[in-house]
């Protein structure tokens, strides 16, 4: 496990690399002599996200995590994404306010252009470089890869309450970022242990798989946000019924064997080949 300047690296010779850019809870030090930043330092935005690092880390999986908390820099969020207002700015890659809309700087001290150019060069462009880097050497090593992101997008926004929500929700840019057998084996595991779950519903469109996905190069791309009851017993494993922990546990282990399991012997595609060379600079 390497210490790095926007979280921890760990290889792995598994094709899946697993990528949580929603763990980190740490603040930068100019950042916590803000009082309004003390309730954020500690709190942890995606729990399923850990829980998912641990699994894939003993299967030998490649796995990038984030040491910052995503209010600092949201590292699933395009460079494009910036506020067309500072003024309450709950979403996009430097956030002025909480979800509820509590504000984290002083009014007229919200971070400028230079401040969020900054944390792009220091955190956001090396965490990317980082999966990146992964993805050249996996795919070096294996005809085809699956970059695998859990993140908590939709819970940092200010709709987080949607009752009725589904608790395992799936991303592929409409299907144009994986192999479909890469989905069943998440959504199979999640139906038999009676959790709900919707494919391309609020993530169709996230960051992460609309940026990498590429199946017809050998890379894939899914994002998982876990929602609702299920979230809750990641946030409360202790108080959760041993039954639901359990069949959680056993859940996400057939999903991550499975995915293995399953990129070892998909053909490569034709256009493969060439999918290093081609995409350097994109991925």
């Amino acid at each position: 496990m390497q210490n790095l300047p926007f979280g921890q690296l760990s290889r792995g010779g598994s094709p899946v690399l697993v990528v949580t850019p929603h763990t980190g809870t740490a603040l930068p030090a100019e950042l916590r002599l803000n009082a309004a930043w003390a309730p954020i330092e500690g709190r942890l935005a995606d729990p399923f996200g850990t829980t998912l690092l641990s699994a894939a880390l003993k299967r030998g999986m490649t796995c990038v995590s984030a040491l910052y908390h995503p209010c600092v820099i949201d590292f699933n969020v395009a460079l494009d994404s910036r506020p067309l207002s500072s003024r309450l700015n709950r979403v996009g890659l430097c956030r002025t306010h909480t979800s509820r809309g509590e504000p984290l700087y002083a009014q007229g001290q919200e971070p400028s252009e230079t401040d969020v150019s900054a944390r792009v060069e220091e955190y956001w462009k090396p965490f990317h470089a980082a999966i990146a880097g992964e993805l050249r050497r996996l795919r070096n090593e294996h005809d085809n890869v699956l970059l695998l992101v859990s993140h908590a997008s939709s819970w940092l926004s200010p709709y987080r309450e949607q009752p009725g929500a589904a608790e395992c929700n799936v991303g592929t840019n409409r299907g144009a970022a994986c192999d479909r057998r890469l989905v069943s084996a998440i959504t199979e595991p999640v139906q038999a242990c009676k959790r709900s779950w919707v494919v391309n519903g609020k993530l169709a469109d996230a960051f992460a798989a609309q940026h990498y996905g590429a199946p017809q190069h050998g890379i894939h791309a899914i994002e998982v946000e876990v929602a609702g009851r299920w979230r809750v017993d990641c946030e409360a494993r202790n108080v959760a019924s041993k039954s639901d922990v359990v069949d959680d546990d056993a859940a996400l282990s057939e999903a991550l064997d499975s995915l293995d399991a399953i990129l070892r012997v998909m053909p490569a595609n034709e256009r493969a080949a060439h999918a290093t060379a081609g995409r350097e600079g994109t991925y």
